[in-house]
């Protein structure tokens, strides 16, 4: 698929729909339909392509063509390929590959191969997209077909790249320049080339990477090949930004905006304006990089380009700061922010809130600092959060493909790329019979306690993050053996419920429990934050608590709220109350299971009973644990009555954020509540709540950790 080329394809596209009037419904207007969709699907008309497909899809049934109703679906499901709607991409493509196999359309086939490989490319799913792309190269193999064996080649290349496997990557896309040469074609050589290069340019080694690119630069300006010109300049612009040429990356950047205002292409020409920003913000001309930006968003205004639009904001924003503007700066943020918020862009949102950040220090206003510290904070987490699920996923997907995929590699590895290899992929065949990925390789060695030397940096970042991941899971482990299975026994309460949701894979809170005799001792803990800082925090807690009551002996909740605190502070050394960080809110319960005697006390965190179809709110001391040292801690005392029920909660469920302005679901609404869950068993209660919540939330990520006890006397 090739990008559009502005007015040229504006012209080309009113002359097929000029043509597509004066035809008959036979296959020849299928074949106009085809045209029009490829004409259009790079347009700003967004509705357009879908349209001339399904006229091509409706008109192919109608007179019989099967070939033009694989390509119909082919065309549809790029449509939502790019649109990432995958679900519909994946479902139309599949329908393209089984017409097209069942009336032997070889060309569809590898078509569909190729669009599927793309589409499980960009759901992480590498090993699905190598699969298509080996199906693809098989029979254009068999076909003897060299134009698709090259194509493939440089697909599975490029996939090869996306999995840090540099040897592979570059291997495959050599044979696909042999190929390309074999069949003289010129701007398959220019592509090839570039590709090439920037293999080399990710291995850092720029000399190559240039070398590279200048060739393919050379060949398409003999060609007059304005795409790959395009192409070939903007990668000779990172290089050069990367070696600190600024100057020459501003020269390379220019000649591509000069071509794409001759092609009319205003996402390209936004491009080129922001790179040419960024580059005069390097060398430190920031007037001169407003300039560009304020071109560059008023381009991605007109195209309605919001996530480029936000980048823009952004980065306006940053170099207003630098020219100390902070008006501008904030006004710039504050848009970026909407932006981003409603791209649901979790990078885009820390960029903007560290340049938040860095706008509050310049103006002196660090209780904002703080704020936007801790949105970082919660954004980075969540990042880092999805990155190990995607690496989990993607582990676990490759596997059953690396067993097939290192057999053939053990026979094609021949080239002198891959040479220092050789005696990792022996000790694959050794350890691993069937033989495994270098990737799993790398992985399965530093397991080993770093069997082999240091791997390629980026292979050992891929392992260093697994590895971080694999100490997550062992600390969830470790907290989940640690906290009782359940707050209550057979027989303690009438009924209860457990609700524990943590925002990452460790959490934050905690809760307690201890019997004694007739007393028996429940807990819910808040620590400040969540993820890993949060469960260390946790551990901590669970220990001062465990310390409390079972080897100091204390039996009184405010007791052991005061000496958690004087602990705290000690163990973190936070003697200034006003820069504590470190802290707990929490409630403690003692409840006497034969006398119904309820004595509690608490740090910041209420507690609520439900009496006779009344809530009532059971106030608490209203400072954190580790917050001051001379806190001096209350508890107070009630009788309860059957079947009153008691919730104990941390601030996770009121805080979430969502409904329709993504506002805080509040301490106002879980009372309101409360009230309306009386009559309801605890079960019922618990799906109640979630369900509440669920919808609440919709789309917004979940804010903190969750936890909520509920149990009737």
């Amino acid at each position: 698929m090739a990008p559009s080329t502005g007015l040229a394809e504006a012209g080309r596209v009113d002359s097929l729909k000029a043509k597509i009037l004066t035809l008959p419904d036979d296959t020849n207007k299928v074949k106009v339909l085809n045209d029009l969709f490829w004409a259009t699907l790079y347009g700003t008309d967004q509705a357009a392509p879908l349209q001339y497909a399904d006229q091509q899809r409706k008109l192919s049934e109608k007179i019989g063509d099967k070939r033009g109703l694989t390509q119909a679906y082919n065309e549809i499901g790029c449509f939502y390929f790019m649109r990432a709607d995958y679900q519909k991409a994946l479902k139309n493509l599949n329908l393209s590959l089984y017409l097209s196999k069942e009336i032997g359309f070889q060309r569809g086939i590898r078509a569909a191969y190729t669009n599927l490989s793309n589409v499980y490319r960009d759901q992480g799913n590498f090993p699905e997209a190598l699969l298509c792309i080996e199906n693809g190269l098989e029979m254009a193999r068999k076909d003897g077909n060299k134009k698709a064996i090259a194509d493939a080649l440089t697909t599975s290349g490029n996939l090869q790249k996306e999995l840090n496997n540099y040897p592979e990557a570059l291997k495959n896309h050599l044979s696909a320049l042999s190929y390309r040469m074999e069949l003289k074609d010129q701007k398959g050589i220019a592509d090839c080339y570039n590709n090439i290069g920037n293999i080399y340019s990710n291995l850092k080694k720029y000399d190559e990477a240039l070398k590279n690119h200048l060739l393919s630069l050379k060949i398409s300006r003999d060609n007059k090949n304005l795409t790959g010109v395009t192409s070939s300049l903007i990668n000779l612009s990172e290089i050069y930004t990367r070696q600190l040429r600024y100057q020459d990356a501003i020269n390379s950047l220019t000649e591509v905006l000069e071509i794409q205002k001759k092609l009319g292409n205003k996402r390209s020409i936004a491009d080129a304006y922001n790179n040419l920003a960024e580059n005069y913000e390097r060398l430190q001309d920031y007037k001169t990089a407003i300039r560009y930006q304020e071109l560059s968003k008023s381009i991605r205004t007109e195209i309605g380009d919001e996530e480029g639009l936000c980048e823009c904001l952004a980065n306006s924003a940053n170099l207003y700061i630098l020219l100390h503007q902070f008006d501008k700066a904030k006004a710039q943020l504050e848009l970026a922010e909407q932006a981003a918020l409603h791209l649901q862009s979790k990078l885009r949102l820390v960029e903007i809130y560290t340049n938040f950040k860095r706008l509050d220090s310049a103006t002196g206003d660090f209780k904002e600092v703080l704020r936007y510290a801790k949105l970082c904070t919660l954004y980075n987490d969540s990042i880092f959060n999805d990155e190990n699920t995607k690496k989990t996923t993607r582990a676990e997907m490759t596997f059953e493909f690396d067993k097939k995929e290192a057999l053939m590699k053990a026979e094609q590895e021949k080239t002198a790329a891959i040479a220092s290899a050789e005696r990792r992929k022996q000790n694959i065949i050794i350890f691993a019979v069937s033989g495994a990925l270098l990737l799993i390789l790398s992985f399965a060695l530093v397991a080993f306690r770093n069997y082999r030397l240091k791997q390629k940096a980026n292979i050992t970042l891929e392992f260093q993050k697994k590895s971080i991941e694999d100490s997550i899971r062992y600390a969830q482990r470790i907290q989940e053996a640690i906290l009782p299975p359940a707050l209550f026994e057979t027989g303690e309460v009438h009924d209860h419920f457990l609700i524990f949701k943590p925002k990452d894979v460790v959490s934050g809170d905690f809760y307690w429990r201890y019997r004694e005799g007739d007393y028996l001792f429940t807990a819910t803990v808040d620590c400040t934050g969540h993820g890993v800082p949060g469960a260390m925090m946790s551990m901590l807690g669970y220990d001062l608590l465990e310390n409390a009551v079972k080897d100091k002996g204390l039996r009184e909740p405010a007791s052991i709220l005061n000496l958690m605190n004087r602990q705290v502070i000690e163990k973190l050394d936070s003697y200034n109350s006003e820069s504590a960080t470190e802290s707990m809110d929490l409630t403690l319960c003692r409840l006497n299971l034969m006398t119904r005697e309820l004595v509690y006390a608490g740090a910041k965190n209420d507690l609520f009973l439900l009496s006779e179809n009344e809530l009532w709110v059971l106030p608490v001391t209203k400072c954190s644990i580790g917050y001051a040292r001379e806190m001096e801690y209350t508890q107070e005392s009630r009788i309860l009555k059957p079947k009153d029920e008691l919730y104990l909660m941390t601030d996770g469920f009121a805080d979430q954020k969502g409904g329709p302005e993504g506002n805080k679901f509040m301490i106002k609404k879980v009372k309101s509540l409360f009230q309306t869950l009386s009559a309801l068993s605890c079960p019922e209660q618990k799906h109640r709540l979630l369900n509440e919540l669920e919808q609440w939330r919709g789309v917004m990520p979940q804010k903190d950790d969750i936890l909520l006890v509920g149990f009737i006397i």
